[in-house]
């Protein structure tokens, strides 16, 4: 009976064999081992090429990783190394076409699938990931265990709720009033169109108790915009759909919101001429779309926007405001790609009747903008002239974790204001230093952060001064240069510590089209530099040489990748037969 049942069992699985010969085998095996390993292996010989091409000015290429990953940087423990090789290989320039594709296809397709930066939800609205995670789990009032802090170089910091209570009370002391202003995210205005069950705005569970605790605090205002923005969205688009900030209507509403605040107060300022241009019509992607990394599929959005003309700006003026990308947008084009003159700003001054001094730095709302005050010249004696300012910062900034804030470098640091004499003789527009490198901020991977441009600040000692004048601190001054532009790493990002070379630079204040863009400085010296570049004018065949060259190097990687294909095919022959 038992053999019966096993016959009967061999006969119907008989059905479904399907008996395929040895080459047909082999062949299969062969595809399958070149299109696991041809990849890596087309993009090493490319990078590897860029060794031998003597005539190669390109510096931007990524190095090859067979080559990186046996060079270890100096100072970085074994398991840094793996992490640096990790990034290194995501943002690899030859993985690029193949994620976009993919990208293509998730995106714009049945399943609506975004990335890790951008969330993609109901009737083409995009919401930026960091955000609408910053409105859940652990905050600023409930700390995390450690159990989630799973990176050890994760560290808590300092707490946006005492650092807000011992910038205010720096303030008292000068006699400024603190107003601070709430900016929500998109998601808590339009929570509707990530799912359709939400009805009323998101809001973080400490937001409640975090708010009532500042407001209990002398000498500080808060402003919450969510309530009133989230009712008037039934009005207008308070917010763009493929972008992370407002539109020019909600922004010039919530201008009007903090200006009345203000008159309220009972202050009263100098008037000056301060009117509207005529409007105009602007258009773009969205920042959220950029962060995709595919733009079509998507349309341009258009958004009508109000300029102002008149005296808007003034350092003198007893008003000042600190902000992040929701007061530059509109306000100044370098990077966000809307145009100036037409935001947070210059609807403030207009409603106000009066100028504002403004320091706004993007993703810098928590600690830049405030060190940037800080580190002006005599601003401990400035401070006493200024009557209220205005700290106009995003929920996303607030309500972090720890480990959020590591991940998006967001820092919550406290600040030091110069006591030096601000009528001390500026440094000359042009001077020329040899100086050594001696303190440097670590870059971030340019695929992983919120905006595409980077400043970062360095520590160097002066050595010698060759021309001009310059106001150091025991011989040492801090330097800023680029990290990144357009998320391309800078040659000027791989400067090591050690550095020694003879610099032009000019005060930074002097570079206003810079002023706006994300920074990162770790050092605590107060007056900054530029460092100008030696080369400011590129030939213009250069980039006729990188394409050249680039072809070049595209041919031995196809060669190497059709002789290491022949060799896989001809390998196979050496597979043994079975007989089964």
């Amino acid at each position: 009976m038992e053999s019966k049942k096993t016959g009967s069992t061999n006969a119907l699985n008989s059905q479904f064999e399907v008996v395929i010969g040895h080459v047909t085998c082999r062949i299969f095996i062969a595809i399958f081992i070149i299109i696991i390993t041809i990849p890596p292996i087309y993009r090493n010989a490319f990078d590897v090429s860029s060794y031998f091409d003597n005539k190669s000015t390109d510096q931007t290429s990524s190095a090859a990783p067979i080559l990186k990953i046996f060079k270890k940087q100096k100072g970085l423990s074994l398991k840094d190394h793996f992490n640096d090789f990790e990034k290194n290989l995501e943002s690899a320039i030859f993985i690029e076409p193949p994620r976009k594709i993919i990208q293509s296809c998730l995106s714009l397709g049945p399943l609506k699938e975004g990335n890790r930066k951008t969330i993609i939800g109901e009737e083409g609205w995009l919401f930026f990931r960091n955000a609408l995670s910053a409105l859940t789990g652990y905050g600023p009032l409930k700390e995390e265990p450690d159990f989630v802090n799973k990176d050890p170089n994760i560290k808590r910091g300092n707490s946006p709720l005492s650092i807000i209570k011992e910038f205010a009370q720096q303030l008292d002391d000068f006699g400024t009033h603190l107003i601070l202003v709430n900016i929500p995210s998109k998601a808590m205005i339009y929570p509707d169109k990530i799912s359709k069950n939400l009805e009323s705005p998101i809001r973080h569970p400490d937001a409640q108790k975090f708010f009532a605790d500042l407001k209990s605090v002398p000498n500080l205002d808060v402003l919450d915009l969510t309530d009133p923005l989230f009712k008037l969205r039934n009005k207008i688009q308070v917010f763009l759909k493929q972008d992370t900030h407002w539109t020019p209507q909600g922004m010039e509403e919530s201008a009007k919101m903090i200006a009345s605040h203000i008159h309220s107060m009972g202050f009263n300022f100098e008037k000056t001429q301060i009117g509207y241009q005529k409007k105009e019509e602007r258009s773009g992607y969205g920042d959220l779309v950029e962060n995709l990394k595919i733009s079509h599929g998507f349309e341009k959005e258009l958004v009508t926007a109000h300029p102002v003309q008149g005296s808007t700006k003034d350092i003198n003026s007893e008003i000042i405001l600190l902000g992040d990308s929701f007061t530059n947008i509109y306000s100044s084009n370098t990077s966000l790609g809307w145009g100036k003159e037409a935001g947070l700003p210059e609807h403030l001054a207009i409603n106000l009747g009066a100028p504002l001094d403004v320091i706004s730095i993007n993703g810098g709302g928590a600690t830049e903008v405030r060190k940037k005050l800080a580190q002006r010249r005599g601003s401990a004696i400035q401070m006493r002239n200024k009557k209220i300012m205005i700290w106009a910062i995003t929920s996303r900034d607030l309500f972090q974790s720890a480990s959020q804030r590591h991940e998006t470098g967001i820092r919550w640091n406290t600040v030091k204001f110069n006591e030096l004499d601000p009528k001390k003789e500026s440094p000359s527009s042009s001077i020329i230093v040899r100086a050594r490198l001696t303190k440097k901020p670590n870059i971030p991977n340019p695929q992983l952060t919120t905006y595409k441009d980077l400043l970062y600040g360095s520590d160097y000692e002066i050595i010698e001064k060759i021309a001009g004048e310059i106001n150091d601190e025991n011989g040492k001054i801090a330097v800023l240069n680029w990290a990144f532009k357009n998320r391309k790493i800078n040659p000027s990002a791989e400067y090591a510590l050690g550095r020694e070379a003879i610099i032009e630079l000019v005060p930074f204040e002097e570079m206003k089209e810079l002023q706006t863009l994300e920074q990162i400085y770790d050092g605590d010296i107060f007056d900054l530099y530029w460092e100008l570049p030696k080369n400011s004018d590129e030939k213009p065949e250069i980039n006729q040489i990188n394409a050249r060259n680039a072809g070049f190097r595209h041919k031995i990687a196809l060669i190497t990748s059709g002789v290491f294909s022949i060799i896989i095919f001809l390998g196979t022959r050496f597979i043994p037969k079975h007989n089964f």
